[in-house]
C-alpha cells in the first residue's frame, strides 16, 4: 500500500487528532498539556519520545549515517474563536488560529505511518516545536538543544488558506519574508489643548513619522523588490483637551534581501531622528531583527516538487509566494539544506475560507492525510536521494 493510501486510510484518526488539538489550544512557551498529549499518543505508537526546549517533543525513527528533520509547530494564538463548530476552542481567549493543530496531526500521521515500516533507509527525526508564534520562537532553543545534530536535510510544511485542498506550494528561494519589529517613542512637552505655544505636541511629530516612514519603501526599495513598512499601533494622550507629553508607535518590517532589510533600518533611524527634530521633539527608535527569511534549498525543493508530482499528479504544484509572513523554519534552513512547502486547505464546501489569525479560520480536514503522505514521502527521499533533480518549470 502506497503512503498516501495508509494516510487516507487514516483519516478519522488525524482528524480526531486535529479536533482534540484544536479543542485544547496552549499559548507559545506554556504547551504543557499539549506536550502530554504528544507523548501520550507517540508511546501508544511504541515510539519513545522525549520533551525538549521545555514544552516541545521530539522522537527518532530509524538508523543508518543520514538523517532529516520533519519539523512542525504546535502552539495556538491569543485570539477568541466565533466558529460555532462542535470541537471549538475550550480555552478562552486562545484559538489555533493559523493551522498549527493541522500541522501536529499530520506529523503525529507521519510518525504512525512511518512507525509501520518494516527498514527506513535512515534516520527520521520528527520536531513537535514550541512557540513559532512568539519571537524569539522555538527553533533556536531546539537547535540549542541539539535538534540539528547528524541531520542531513530538514523538512516542513504550513497550510495555505489561499490555496485549495489538493494543491501544494512548491519554491526555490524565498518563501518567507525577513519579519523585524519596531517602536518608536516621540518625547515632546505636554500642556493644555488651548496654548500649543507653550507646549511641545508629540502627536503631530508622529503623524508626520506615519507618512514619512512610507516613504522608506517607495523611494528607498527597488520596485522589483517586494518590502513593507507598517505602523500597527500609536499610543498618546489621555483626554481632548491636553497635548500629550510623548506618543508611542510599533509596527513591522518585512523585506527579503539583506540589503533592503539594512536599508529600510537605517532610512528609519535618520527618519526618526530628524522629524523629530523638526517639531522640537525627542525620537527614540528600537529596532528588532525577528526571524529571517525562509529560503528553500534548490535541489531538495526540486525533490519536494518530484514527489508531490508523483503522489498527487499533474497540476497539484503550485508557485505560492514568496509570502510576506514571517516564520521560524528559517533558523533550520540556515543550516541544513531543506525545504518549506504550502498545503492547500481551502474549501468553500466546508466553511475553510477565512485567513490565517481570523477568528472563524478552520480547515479542510481533507488535506491532512495529502500532507501526511507528503511530508513522509518527501523525507524519505531525501534519506535515498533516488529522484533527480527536476526543473521548476511544471507549474499549474
Amino acid at each position: 500500500m502506497s503512503l498516501l493510501r495508509e494516510a487516507q486510510a487514516m483519516s478519522a484518526q488525524l482528524t480526531a487528532w486535529r479536533r482534540h488539538l484544536h479543542q485544547f489550544p496552549d499559548l507559545s512557551f506554556d504547551e504543557r498539556a499539549t506536550q502530554a498529549y504528544l507523548m501520550e499518543q507517540l508511546q501508544s505508537m511504541g515510539l519513545v519520545p522525549r520533551p525538549v526546549a521545555g514544552t516541545g517533543v521530539v522522537v527518532d525513527l530509524g538508523d543508518g549515517p543520514r538523517g532529516v528533520v520533519i519539523r512542525a509547530d504546535i502552539d495556538a494564538l491569543p485570539l477568541m474563536e466565533e466558529s460555532d463548530h462542535p470541537f471549538r476552542s475550550q480555552h478562552a481567549g486562545i484559538m489555533h488560529a493559523c493551522g498549527h493543530d493541522g500541522h501536529t496531526a499530520m506529523l503525529l500521521g507521519v510518525a504512525s505511518v512511518l512507525a509501520r515500516q518494516e527498514i527506513l533507509p535512515g534516520r527520521i527525526r520528527l520536531l513537535f516545536q514550541p512557540a513559532e508564534e512568539r519571537f524569539p520562537g522555538g527553533a533556536q532553543p531546539l537547535i540549542a538543544d541539539g535538534a540539528l545534530d547528524g541531520i542531513d536535510r530538514v523538512l516542513g510544511l504550513h497550510l495555505a488558506s489561499d490555496l485549495d485542498t489538493g494543491l501544494v506550494g512548491v519554491m526555490t528561494g524565498p518563501v518567507t519574508a525577513n519579519a523585524d519589529e519596531f517602536r518608536i517613542l516621540v518625547e515632546g512637552r505636554g500642556g493644555h489643548g488651548s496654548q500649543p505655544e507653550s507646549a511641545v505636541d508629540p502627536i503631530v511629530a508622529a503623524a508626520s513619522l506615519v507618512t514619512g516612514l512610507q516613504t522608506i519603501v517607495s523611494r528607498n526599495i527597488s520596485p522589483r523588490q517586494a518590502s513593507v513598512v507598517t505602523v500597527g499601533t500609536i499610543q498618546g494622550g489621555s483626554n481632548f483637551n491636553i497635548i500629550a507629553p510623548r506618543v508611542a508607535l510599533t509596527g513591522t518590517v518585512r523585506t527579503f534581501r539583506e540589503e533592503d532589510r539594512a536599508r529600510v533600518h537605517d532610512r528609519m533611524k535618520t527618519l526618526v531622528d530628524r522629524i523629530c527634530q523638526a517639531h522640537e521633539c525627542q525620537g527614540t527608535l528600537d529596532y528588532a531583527y525577528g526571524y529571517p527569511s525562509v529560503m528553500n534549498s534548490p535541489r531538495e525543493a526540486q525533490v519536494a516538487e518530484r514527489v508531490v508530482l508523483e503522489l498527487l499528479g499533474p497540476g497539484a504544484v503550485c508557485q505560492h509566494g514568496p509570502l510576506m509572513a514571517g516564520e521560524d523554519f528559517a533558523y533550520y534552513l540556515e543550516r541544513v539544506p531543506g525545504s518549506f512547502l504550502m498545503l492547500g486547505c481551502r474549501n468553500p464546501a466546508v466553511g475553510a475560507i477565512y485567513p490565517h489569525h481570523h477568528p472563524r479560520f478552520t480547515l479542510d480536514e481533507a488535506a491532512l492525510p495529502i500532507g501526511t503522505a507528503v511530508l513522509a514521502e518527501t523525507a524519505l527521499a531525501y534519506l535515498t536521494l533516488e529522484i533527480e533533480p527536476l526543473g521548476m518549470e511544471a507549474r499549474s
